[in-house]
Order: structure tokens, then C-alpha cells, then sequence
């Protein structure tokens, strides 16, 4: 039953495309039409950029202008270092080691 209406649908399709490639007209009309469509879509894409750009252009400027007015805290790395000397003690030299994932349930071979 599918193969039946997929092919007056084929058929339906080959007769719209023999219609349109016997008008010159209707060509001409319809390329027209998608040269319109596809300014359109660029036109639209290239104000997207440009807004784009602008407002990566104000936020480096805000950056630029407002970095002394408004200063990184300072950041003190005192407990960093502390948890990297307490973790040391139980990190492996080699840090290539394959760890042991204890799956009990594998039957061993």
C-alpha cells in the first residue's frame, strides 16, 4: 500500500517539475524568489555579526576603561598550597598507574 502511494506521490512531483521546466517564466519567477530568500537569510546574518561585534567591542572597552575603578580581588593561595602538600602524601609517584577497579562480580579468567 506504501509502495503504491509513494509512487503517485513521484509521479505528482515529475509532473510539477515538467510544468515549472516548460514556463520560462515561472523559472525566471521562482529563481527570482530564491535569490530574494537568500539575501534576505545573509542580510539577516551579517547584522547578527555586526551586533555581535559591537557588543564584544563595548565589552572589552567596559573591560579597558573600568579595570582600575574596579580591581580583581587579590587571591591568597595559602590553603591551595596547604591541601596540595596534605594530598602529595597520598598521591602515587607515577601518576600512570592503572588503579584496581575491584569488580568482584567479573568471573576471573
Amino acid at each position: 500500500m506504501r509502495g503504491i502511494e509513494a509512487s503517485t506521490r513521484w509521479k505528482d512531483m515529475e509532473a510539477y517539475v515538467e510544468q515549472i521546466l516548460s514556463h520560462p517564466l515561472l523559472i525566471l519567477f521562482l529563481s527570482l524568489v530564491c535569490m530574494l530568500l537568500l539575501f534576505a537569510v545573509l542580510k539577516g546574518l551579517v547584522k547578527l555579526m555586526l551586533v555581535a561585534c559591537g557588543l564584544v567591542a563595548l565589552y572589552f572597552g567596559y573591560l579597558h576603561f573600568f579595570a582600575e575603578s574596579y580591581p580583581l580581588p587579590e587571591i591568597d593561595f595559602s590553603p591551595v598550597i596547604e591541601w596540595k602538600d596534605q594530598i602529595e602524601e597520598v598521591l602515587p609517584y607515577d601518576l600512570n598507574v592503572t588503579f584496581s577497579d575491584r569488580n568482584e562480580t567479573a568471573d576471573p579468567e
